[in-house]
């Protein structure tokens, strides 16, 4: 009997499993060794495959229901298949096209390319997709503007640089002309924009202790507003999540009951929530990390258990401004879903600097 060397023999156990993998992937179906050495490996015994399977099922990688018919990837194996497409990930021409061209189009507030995001990573990997932004805390200030309403009302806008645009009607005490407002709003933004949510409050507290600088008391206002903002953010305001409906096109009639957990947490929001604000700190403390693939039990909530989380984070310059991605079954098409993340995230990250970019001009 020939002996194979042990990188061979490796080699040739780790094409079976992705081959398994895949074929799940297609059919939803056991795969037996038959099935294996028709597909792709000529001149091996069927013999020698199901030895080789049996090895792998042993290892933990894939899992026998029924004594008598084929093997299932289990979430070890998955987690295999991720490994192995993370280096050789690619997306398809016309899908990428089609991302460039949606991306493309002008969009007048970010909260609206955030939904067009999320419907995009819906349609084009059938699960559902989502966009968790960054607190807005973390992020510097683009510009504080106030624009005139009526006599005694004025509606201040507040953007920042990560992209999130903000509106608060306030009533005035004594009406203010739209000449004024506008020599107010370039008094604020000489004193806040691009500095911090903490270090603007900071700012604009030492103008209003002074009392030297608060023209008007719009030092004032615009502290009022930076506190308000910041105590009514929370984890469930900055989740975006579109497709939900795709998850009961792609799962087994057995996984329904866990399913309908997930979305009730997602409609929740605020777990869900929690749990990606947990895996966008992941990825900011490892800043090499572009993407990430949680599947089944890795996933730290139970509700995901049978589904397969793949995030990617999206950038503003070299900062992490927040992460996006998809929830599907565990037997998605890893390659090609992770290149769609990746490169939305990619482009949502582009977008958002192209945006700042044209209001720093204005």
């Amino acid at each position: 009997m020939r002996i194979l060397k042990p990188e061979i023999a490796k080699e040739r156990e780790e094409k079976i499993l992705r081959m398994i993998i895949q074929e799940f992937v297609e059919s939803r179906k056991p795969v037996g060794s038959e099935l294996v050495s028709q597909k792709g490996l000529p001149g091996v015994s069927s013999a020698t495959i199901r030895n080789t399977m049996k090895k792998l099922e042993e290892e933990g990688f894939l899992y026998q229901p029924h004594a008598s018919g084929g093997r299932i990837p289990t979430d070890k194996a998955y987690r295999f298949y991720v490994d192995y497409l993370s280096k050789i990930q690619k997306i398809a021409a016309k899908e990428r096209e089609k991302i460039e061209r949606e991306y493309s189009q002008n969009t007048e507030e970010i909260n609206r390319v955030m939904v067009q995001t999320c419907k995009m990573l819906s349609m084009l990997s059938g699960s559902a997709g989502f966009v968790f932004r960054s607190n807005v805390q973390d992020s510097s200030i683009q510009r504080l503007d106030f624009l005139p309403l009526g006599a005694h009302n004025i509606l201040a806008v507040l953007v920042t640089g990560d992209g999130v645009v903000k509106h608060w009607p306030v009533h005035m005490e004594h009406s203010v002309s739209p000449q004024r407002l506008l020599l107010l709003s370039n008094f604020i933004n000489e004193q806040i924009a691009g500095l911090t949510f903490r270090e603007a409050q900071r700012a604009l507290w030492e103008s209003v202790q002074s009392g030297q600088a608060d023209i008007d008391g719009f030092a004032q206002l615009a502290l009022r507003i930076l506190r308000d903002m910041t105590a009514q953010q929370d984890h469930a305001e900055r989740l975006y999540v579109e497709g939900m409906g795709h998850l009961l096109e792609n799962v087994a009639r057995e996984d329904y009951g866990e399913l309908s957990q997930m979305m009730k947490i997602i409609e929740e929001r605020d777990k869900f929530a929690g749990f990606l604000g947990e895996k966008m700190q992941e990825m900011q403390n490892n800043t090499g990390k572009k993407i990430s693939v949680s599947i089944g039990a890795e996933n730290e909530l139970s509700e995901l258990k049978n589904l397969s989380v793949i995030t990617s984070a999206y950038q503003v310059g070299d900062k992490t401004v927040g992460i996006l991605g998809i929830v599907g079954p565990k037997h998605m098409e890893y390659n090609r879903m992770m290149s769609i993340v990746n490169f939305i995230g990619e482009m949502l990250g582009t977008t958002i600097q192209n945006w700042k970019k044209t209001l720093e001009e204005e």
